[in-house]
């Protein structure tokens, strides 16, 4: 196993899914290190040994560390040549993927400028660079940055934000990049991001509205509100419009999602694989829910469930 991903515990940081999702598409083998990030708690003293600057992601490569996420996927993309993400041998291609990587930098910034403002101050700007970016991808045959059948180097340094864009956008500006009008305005961004979904290796990484809008204050600070957004804002958090059960996946113009993976799930698979995910985390459940009488009582709760479960295996009972 050449290659160590240190990457964030809860795969919120986008810097990190970029590098994750370059070794799924290229088909490495890798181990995972997980690290919180700084503003989820402090970082372990063996990982601030092994890189004192203490940035995620990080990749252990034969021993050697490396950090910064465009550095990592043009090294790891240099391990193996089967599955290319840079263009090889072709100028011309190296030249374009140099300056849309220069276009996401500028969508980033204009994103920034644009959500983390008072009211509607960048507005235009964030506007102007997704027609760049829309207009860029209708360029080249098929939904990807560099054309051909699948996603390059540029497409992996552009999707990670664009997944927070669209939510943070909707929920603090009530500002649609995806779904009604924005599909008829941007259609290549919205061919690009169905192309994503029609992936296992993207899927597999991808998060959900709530939890971008949750996960990017800790991260970024807190989006700008504005008056117009209140009516997506109190949809998106579950202020108004969640009731139990809840009702399918569906192509919501709010949070779209294509009728392909996850619309046909059956609800009793679902709520299977619900029930699993808490059985398996039920020591850090109990413990989470016991957060608000201090640290003793968590402590002592999570020894009551490691002991509870350790005495059903020594009597052989199985885990329910």
């Amino acid at each position: 196993m050449r290659v160590v991903l240190y990457r964030d515990l809860a795969g919120w940081c986008p810097y990190c899914q970029k590098v994750w999702l370059l070794l799924e598409e290229k088909k490495m083998p890798y181990r995972i290190e997980h690290i919180n990030m700084r503003s989820y708690g402090d970082k372990p003293d063996w990982f601030m040994q092994k890189n004192p600057s203490g940035m995620l992601p990080v990749v252990e490569i034969d021993g050697q560390m490396m950090s910064d996420s465009i550095r990592i996927m043009q090294a790891l993309d240099s391990l193996d040549d089967t599955i290319p993400m840079v263009p090889r041998n072709d100028k011309q291609a190296l030249a374009r993927a140099n300056s849309m990587m220069q276009l996401e930098r500028q969508l980033f910034g204009a994103w920034c400028g644009y959500v983390f403002q008072p009211g509607n101050f960048g507005r235009a700007d964030f506007e102007q660079t997704l027609d760049q970016v829309d207009k860029a991808l209708r360029e080249t045959p098929g939904p990807w940055f560099l054309g051909g059948s699948t996603p390059t180097i540029v497409d992996l340094q552009f999707v990670s934000h664009v997944e927070r864009m669209c939510p943070s956008a909707l929920y603090w500006k009530g500002f649609q990049i995806r779904g009604g009008a924005a599909e008829n305005r941007w259609p290549g961004i919205h061919t690009w991001l169905a192309a994503f979904e029609d992936r296992q290796t993207y899927m597999a990484t991808k998060s959900d509205y709530y939890t971008h809008i949750t996960d990017i204050p800790p991260q970024y600070g807190p989006g700008g509100t504005v008056k117009d957004a209140d009516a997506f804002s109190k949809s998106l958090d579950g202020r108004e419009g969640w009731e139990l059960p809840l009702p399918p996946l569906t192509c919501d113009p709010l949070q779209p999602v294509l009728d392909k993976p996850l619309t046909n799930i059956p609800d009793d698979n679902a709520r299977v694989e619900a029930a699993l995910s808490l059985i398996a985390n039920h020591n850090n459940i109990a413990r989470f829910c016991a957060r608000a009488a201090g640290g003793d009582v968590v402590s002592a709760v999570g020894d009551v469930a490691a002991e509870g479960r350790r005495g059903q295996v020594r009597a052989g009972r199985p885990l329910r």
